[in-house]
Formats: C-alpha cells, sequence, structure tokens
C-alpha cells in the first residue's frame, strides 16, 4: 500500500481533522515487507479499512505535492537569503526568518 500516511491524513482531514501526529494519534506498524497496518488509531472518528483509504489517492497525491513544493520553497528561500547576505544585500523579512535561531 503506496503512500499510507498521505492516506491517511487525507481521510482526517476529510472528517475534520486538519493534523495527525504519527507518534501519538496514528501509528503504523511494518511487522513484514508486504505487511503494513494501523497499530494505534487515537483519532475521534472511526479508524479506516485499506479500501476507504485506496479510496484516498488522489487527495494523498496532493497532499504529497503540497508538502513536496512548501519543502522547496523554504529550501529556494533560504537559497535566496544566503546568496544575499553573501553579496551584502538587504533579505526580505520572510528570507530573514529562515536564518533567525
Amino acid at each position: 500500500m503506496e503512500n499510507i500516511v498521505n492516506k491517511i491524513k487525507a481521510y482526517a482531514k476529510a472528517n475534520g481533522v486538519d493534523t495527525v501526529d504519527f507518534l501519538s494519534d496514528v501509528v503504523l506498524e511494518k511487522p513484514s515487507d508486504a505487511d503494513i497496518r494501523i497499530d494505534v488509531w487515537n483519532l475521534d472518528m472511526p479508524k479506516p479499512t485499506f479500501e476507504q483509504l485506496d479510496a484516498l489517492e488522489t487527495e494523498a497525491t496532493e497532499i504529497e505535492t503540497t508538502e513536496a513544493n512548501a519543502k522547496q520553497a523554504q529550501i529556494d528561500l533560504k537559497a535566496s537569503a544566503k546568496a544575499k547576505l553573501i553579496a551584502g544585500e538587504a533579505l526580505t523579512e520572510e528570507e530573514a526568518n529562515t536564518i533567525v535561531l
């Protein structure tokens, strides 16, 4: 089963939950190379079946794309801030926020 984390995120979102903590809300277990199962389900909604999760493939792909784009945007912003610092140029507030410790 591909992309189970994002399928669970999509299932949760469809049921009104915007964030899922995969350390406490939902814990996945993979006892063998072929198997994966939901070991812990602490969300206030019914635990989904794998068929329900598979039906959310499109939504899961959208979540994956959105997260990858956000990660790339952050990488690009840091690179821009670094280039401006090296060149002695002023940073935007957003760029400065990437380097504030």
